[in-house]
Protein backbone atom coordinates (compact mmCIF):
# COMPACT_ATOMS: atom_id res chain seq x y z
CA UNK A 1 0.00 0.00 0.00
CA UNK A 2 1.29 3.22 -1.33
CA UNK A 3 1.64 5.80 1.88
CA UNK A 4 0.73 9.02 -0.40
CA UNK A 5 -1.68 11.59 0.11
CA UNK A 6 -3.49 9.34 -3.60
CA UNK A 7 -4.20 6.79 -1.08
CA UNK A 8 -6.41 8.95 1.73
CA UNK A 9 -9.93 10.55 1.60
CA UNK A 10 -10.65 12.72 3.34
CA UNK A 11 -14.31 13.72 5.50
CA UNK A 12 -15.18 16.86 8.05
CA UNK A 13 -16.24 15.54 11.49
CA UNK A 14 -19.04 17.16 13.40
CA UNK A 15 -17.11 19.77 15.13
CA UNK A 16 -15.10 20.74 12.36
CA UNK A 17 -12.04 18.21 12.65
CA UNK A 18 -10.75 16.89 9.26
CA UNK A 19 -10.94 12.93 9.38
CA UNK A 20 -8.51 11.47 6.64
CA UNK A 21 -9.24 7.83 5.56
CA UNK A 22 -7.80 5.34 3.07
CA UNK A 23 -10.88 3.34 1.34
CA UNK A 24 -9.68 0.12 -0.89
CA UNK A 25 -11.37 -2.90 -1.81
CA UNK A 26 -14.97 -4.10 -2.41
CA UNK A 27 -17.20 -6.42 -0.51
CA UNK A 28 -18.53 -6.49 2.95
CA UNK A 29 -17.09 -3.49 4.77
CA UNK A 30 -14.08 -3.82 7.22
CA UNK A 31 -13.07 -0.59 9.70
CA UNK A 32 -9.61 -1.05 10.28
CA UNK A 33 -8.48 0.91 13.30
CA UNK A 34 -4.68 1.71 14.10
CA UNK A 35 -3.01 2.60 17.52
CA UNK A 36 -1.43 4.58 19.75
CA UNK A 37 1.28 6.90 17.56
CA UNK A 38 0.30 5.32 14.51
CA UNK A 39 -1.71 6.04 11.39
CA UNK A 40 -3.58 3.51 9.04
CA UNK A 41 -1.16 2.93 6.31
CA UNK A 42 1.96 3.07 8.91
CA UNK A 43 0.18 0.13 11.28
CA UNK A 44 -2.26 -1.56 8.77
CA UNK A 45 -0.43 -1.43 5.91
CA UNK A 46 0.43 -4.44 5.36
CA UNK A 47 -3.31 -5.38 6.26
CA UNK A 48 -4.52 -2.95 3.98
CA UNK A 49 -2.63 -5.31 1.01
CA UNK A 50 -3.64 -7.90 2.79
CA UNK A 51 -7.38 -7.50 2.99
CA UNK A 52 -8.36 -5.26 0.16
CA UNK A 53 -9.06 -8.27 -1.85
CA UNK A 54 -11.16 -9.84 0.04
CA UNK A 55 -13.39 -6.63 2.03
CA UNK A 56 -14.07 -2.84 1.08
CA UNK A 57 -11.43 -1.90 4.04
CA UNK A 58 -12.00 1.51 5.56
CA UNK A 59 -8.98 2.63 7.58
CA UNK A 60 -9.08 5.63 8.88
CA UNK A 61 -6.11 8.12 10.51
CA UNK A 62 -7.98 8.52 13.71
CA UNK A 63 -8.33 12.19 15.15
CA UNK A 64 -5.63 14.36 15.11
CA UNK A 65 -2.93 11.16 13.88
CA UNK A 66 -1.25 11.63 10.71
CA UNK A 67 -3.37 13.52 8.15
CA UNK A 68 -6.41 13.57 10.05
CA UNK A 69 -5.01 17.49 11.72
CA UNK A 70 -4.79 19.95 12.23
CA UNK A 71 -5.62 19.88 15.33
CA UNK A 72 -3.25 17.27 16.59
CA UNK A 73 -4.05 14.64 18.82
CA UNK A 74 -4.77 15.29 22.29
CA UNK A 75 -5.47 12.90 25.09
CA UNK A 76 -9.02 13.97 26.92
CA UNK A 77 -9.70 11.33 29.74
CA UNK A 78 -12.76 9.83 27.13
CA UNK A 79 -10.39 9.97 24.49
CA UNK A 80 -11.90 6.22 22.89
CA UNK A 81 -15.28 7.34 23.59
CA UNK A 82 -14.53 10.28 21.63
CA UNK A 83 -13.28 8.37 18.83
CA UNK A 84 -16.01 5.89 18.84
CA UNK A 85 -18.16 8.55 17.88
CA UNK A 86 -15.96 9.80 15.20
CA UNK A 87 -16.47 6.13 13.53
CA UNK A 88 -19.86 6.16 13.86
CA UNK A 89 -19.56 9.52 11.60
CA UNK A 90 -17.76 7.92 9.32
CA UNK A 91 -19.86 5.25 9.06
CA UNK A 92 -22.98 6.85 8.65
CA UNK A 93 -20.74 9.51 6.05
CA UNK A 94 -20.24 6.35 3.64
CA UNK A 95 -23.23 4.95 4.47
CA UNK A 96 -21.75 1.53 5.06
CA UNK A 97 -24.01 -1.37 6.12
CA UNK A 98 -22.63 -3.35 9.12
CA UNK A 99 -19.12 -3.59 9.50
CA UNK A 100 -16.38 -5.46 10.32
CA UNK A 101 -14.84 -3.67 13.38
CA UNK A 102 -11.27 -4.17 13.88
CA UNK A 103 -8.31 -2.76 15.93
CA UNK A 104 -4.92 -2.59 17.01
CA UNK A 105 -4.42 -1.72 20.11
CA UNK A 106 -6.26 1.67 21.01
CA UNK A 107 -8.08 0.51 17.46
CA UNK A 108 -9.06 -2.97 19.63
CA UNK A 109 -10.78 -1.32 22.44
CA UNK A 110 -12.41 1.21 19.68
CA UNK A 111 -13.80 -1.90 17.50
CA UNK A 112 -15.28 -3.11 20.82
CA UNK A 113 -16.45 0.07 22.33
CA UNK A 114 -18.11 0.55 18.88
CA UNK A 115 -19.66 -2.73 18.95
CA UNK A 116 -20.78 -2.18 22.46
CA UNK A 117 -22.01 1.45 22.09
CA UNK A 118 -23.74 0.72 18.00
CA UNK A 119 -24.47 -2.67 17.89
CA UNK A 120 -26.83 -1.98 14.75
CA UNK A 121 -23.17 -0.65 12.91
CA UNK A 122 -21.40 -4.11 13.44
CA UNK A 123 -21.16 -7.45 11.94
CA UNK A 124 -17.92 -8.65 13.98
CA UNK A 125 -15.38 -7.34 16.09
CA UNK A 126 -11.48 -8.29 15.85
CA UNK A 127 -9.51 -6.84 18.40
CA UNK A 128 -5.41 -7.73 19.47
CA UNK A 129 -3.52 -5.97 22.28
CA UNK A 130 -6.17 -6.07 24.24
CA UNK A 131 -7.90 -5.72 27.63
CA UNK A 132 -10.94 -3.55 28.08
CA UNK A 133 -9.17 -1.54 31.19
CA UNK A 134 -6.16 0.51 32.06
CA UNK A 135 -4.04 -1.84 34.36
CA UNK A 136 -1.76 -0.46 36.81
CA UNK A 137 1.12 -2.57 35.10
CA UNK A 138 0.08 -0.86 31.59
CA UNK A 139 0.09 2.60 33.83
CA UNK A 140 3.75 1.89 35.22
CA UNK A 141 5.04 0.81 32.33
CA UNK A 142 3.72 3.96 30.23
CA UNK A 143 4.84 6.16 32.55
CA UNK A 144 8.47 4.83 32.36
CA UNK A 145 8.36 7.30 28.95
CA UNK A 146 8.24 10.43 31.04
CA UNK A 147 10.00 12.97 30.56
CA UNK A 148 9.41 12.57 26.59
CA UNK A 149 13.17 13.74 26.27
CA UNK A 150 14.24 10.56 27.62
CA UNK A 151 12.98 8.52 24.59
CA UNK A 152 15.18 10.56 22.32
CA UNK A 153 17.60 8.23 23.89
CA UNK A 154 16.17 5.01 25.24
CA UNK A 155 13.71 4.91 21.70
CA UNK A 156 15.51 7.08 19.12
CA UNK A 157 13.61 4.79 16.50
CA UNK A 158 10.20 5.24 17.87
CA UNK A 159 10.57 9.13 18.50
CA UNK A 160 11.51 8.77 14.49
CA UNK A 161 8.76 7.67 13.37
CA UNK A 162 6.52 9.68 15.58
CA UNK A 163 7.77 12.75 14.31
CA UNK A 164 8.00 11.18 10.54
CA UNK A 165 3.93 10.26 10.91
CA UNK A 166 2.66 13.58 12.95
CA UNK A 167 5.27 16.72 12.95
CA UNK A 168 7.76 17.45 15.00
CA UNK A 169 5.55 19.84 17.26
CA UNK A 170 3.66 16.50 18.53
CA UNK A 171 6.61 14.95 19.97
CA UNK A 172 6.52 14.89 23.47
CA UNK A 173 2.77 16.26 23.83
CA UNK A 174 1.59 13.29 22.05
CA UNK A 175 3.86 10.88 24.17
CA UNK A 176 2.88 12.84 27.34
CA UNK A 177 -0.66 13.37 26.83
CA UNK A 178 -1.54 9.28 26.28
CA UNK A 179 0.17 8.65 29.98
CA UNK A 180 -1.48 11.70 31.52
CA UNK A 181 -4.88 10.23 29.70
CA UNK A 182 -3.99 6.44 31.11
CA UNK A 183 -3.40 7.56 34.47
CA UNK A 184 -6.52 9.91 34.35
CA UNK A 185 -8.18 6.43 33.40
CA UNK A 186 -7.04 4.45 36.06
CA UNK A 187 -7.57 6.92 38.85
CA UNK A 188 -11.03 6.71 38.03
CA UNK A 189 -11.43 3.06 37.80
CA UNK A 190 -9.64 1.54 35.05
CA UNK A 191 -12.77 1.19 32.57
CA UNK A 192 -12.08 1.62 28.92
CA UNK A 193 -14.72 -1.18 27.60
CA UNK A 194 -15.03 -3.38 29.83
CA UNK A 195 -18.12 -2.10 31.40
CA UNK A 196 -20.25 -1.89 27.96
CA UNK A 197 -18.45 -5.13 26.88
CA UNK A 198 -21.75 -7.49 27.63
CA UNK A 199 -23.58 -5.04 25.06
CA UNK A 200 -21.60 -6.69 22.38
CA UNK A 201 -23.87 -9.12 20.56
CA UNK A 202 -21.53 -9.40 17.24
CA UNK A 203 -18.95 -12.43 17.22
CA UNK A 204 -16.01 -11.32 18.67
CA UNK A 205 -12.16 -12.42 18.52
CA UNK A 206 -9.56 -11.39 21.00
CA UNK A 207 -5.96 -11.75 20.56
CA UNK A 208 -2.76 -11.24 22.52
CA UNK A 209 0.67 -12.42 22.21
CA UNK A 210 2.48 -14.43 24.95
CA UNK A 211 5.07 -11.70 25.69
CA UNK A 212 1.99 -9.32 26.29
CA UNK A 213 2.81 -7.06 29.48
CA UNK A 214 0.21 -3.89 29.74
CA UNK A 215 -3.15 -6.17 28.74
CA UNK A 216 -2.55 -8.71 31.23
CA UNK A 217 -4.28 -12.37 30.52
CA UNK A 218 -6.48 -12.01 33.65
CA UNK A 219 -7.70 -8.89 32.14
CA UNK A 220 -8.03 -10.36 29.15
CA UNK A 221 -10.00 -13.28 29.77
CA UNK A 222 -12.14 -11.00 32.41
CA UNK A 223 -13.36 -9.05 29.36
CA UNK A 224 -13.99 -11.89 27.05
CA UNK A 225 -16.66 -13.06 30.01
CA UNK A 226 -18.58 -10.06 29.51
CA UNK A 227 -19.15 -10.60 25.63
CA UNK A 228 -21.71 -13.44 24.45
CA UNK A 229 -20.10 -14.69 21.28
CA UNK A 230 -16.25 -14.46 21.89
CA UNK A 231 -13.10 -16.69 20.86
CA UNK A 232 -9.62 -15.75 22.84
CA UNK A 233 -6.58 -16.74 21.56
CA UNK A 234 -3.65 -16.69 22.57
CA UNK A 235 -0.12 -16.40 19.60
CA UNK A 236 3.09 -17.63 20.99
CA UNK A 237 6.30 -15.59 19.77
CA UNK A 238 4.16 -12.31 20.04
CA UNK A 239 4.21 -8.96 22.35
CA UNK A 240 1.74 -6.43 21.70
CA UNK A 241 2.01 -6.04 17.84
CA UNK A 242 0.79 -9.75 17.25
CA UNK A 243 0.57 -8.18 13.43
CA UNK A 244 3.89 -7.35 13.21
CA UNK A 245 5.47 -10.21 15.06
CA UNK A 246 3.65 -13.35 13.77
CA UNK A 247 2.46 -11.49 10.30
CA UNK A 248 1.27 -14.96 8.68
CA UNK A 249 -0.20 -16.50 12.14
CA UNK A 250 -1.92 -13.45 13.00
CA UNK A 251 -3.63 -13.06 9.21
CA UNK A 252 -4.04 -17.16 9.35
CA UNK A 253 -6.29 -16.80 12.59
CA UNK A 254 -8.20 -13.59 11.83
CA UNK A 255 -8.87 -15.43 8.06
CA UNK A 256 -10.36 -18.09 9.68
CA UNK A 257 -12.18 -16.16 11.92
CA UNK A 258 -14.11 -14.46 9.72
CA UNK A 259 -14.18 -17.72 7.06
CA UNK A 260 -15.90 -19.04 9.62
CA UNK A 261 -18.51 -16.05 10.33
CA UNK A 262 -19.30 -16.37 6.68
CA UNK A 263 -20.64 -19.81 6.99
CA UNK A 264 -22.49 -19.30 10.15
Amino acid sequence: MDDGDSCYQTMTLPDGQPLAYVDVGEGLPMLLMHGFTGTATSHCGALLRHWRGQYRVIAPDMRGYGRSQPPGRSFPADFYEQDVRDMVSLIDHLALPPVLAVGFSDGAENALLLAARAPERVRAAVGWGVSGVMSRAMVEAVQRWLPAERLLKDEPDWVAQIVARHGEAHFPSMVEGWVRAAEAIYAGGGNICLAQASAVRCPTLLLNGVGEVGNTRDDLHRLAAQIADVTVEIVAGAGHAIHQDRPREFTRRVDAFLQRLGEA
